[in-house]
């Protein structure tokens, strides 16, 4: 039996500062996805759909401006990320009131991603996230927050950390930030 490499894939598009682009950018991963014709369930292609527009909406919303999205494969996984201009601290999860409208995005991100963080980048910051195929070990933290990714090119940079069922996060889920 012959076995292929998984071919990784990557694209990247600009979301305009208009709120009202949040959905197309939305819809436009997942076509994205779709066209790729990756080996994901549907209920995964909706997860997608639903943190891609959280993490876009976010870096649009609270920048005021647009952001790049880029659409990565490995063969394994999607991964999402969100970059915009807007330097500072890293985002990072926030308890929301009840009465609250909104504030639940990154708490939507963290619960239902495999993998998800934030990076400070040269313009600003990105946030990203994982989901999809196979996973290591959710009982445990990510490798070393400066450790180089492979999969993603192997440039070894700083970035805040969480991944779900982690038993050394609090129960807040906070991001480890790297020092």
């Amino acid at each position: 039996m012959t076995f292929r490499t998984p071919v990784p894939k990557s694209s990247s598009f600009r979301v305009p500062s208009d709120v009202g682009s949040v959905s197309s950018a939305r819809r436009r991963v997942v076509t994205i996805v779709r066209d790729w014709d990756l080996p994901l369930a549907e209920e995964t292609v909706e997860t997608l759909e639903l943190l891609a527009g959280e993490v876009i909406a976010n870096a649009v919303l609270h920048t005021g401006e647009g952001c790049q999205v880029t659409v990565n494969w490995d063969g394994a996984r999607v991964r999402l990320e969100a970059e915009d201009a807007e330097g500072g601290l890293l985002p990072q999860r926030a308890p929301a009131d009840l009465d609250e409208e909104s504030g639940r995005g990154l708490q939507l991100v963290a619960g239902l991603a495999q993998r998800w963080g934030s990076r400070p980048t040269t313009d600003g910051k990105a946030v990203w996230f994982e989901i999809g195929g196979c996973s290591p070990s959710l009982s445990r933290l990510s490798p070393a927050a400066c450790e180089s990714d492979p999969s993603f090119g192997g440039v070894q940079r700083p970035v805040a950390v969480a991944e779900p069922g982690c038993d050394v996060l609090n129960s807040s889920r906070a991001h480890v930030t790297a020092t």
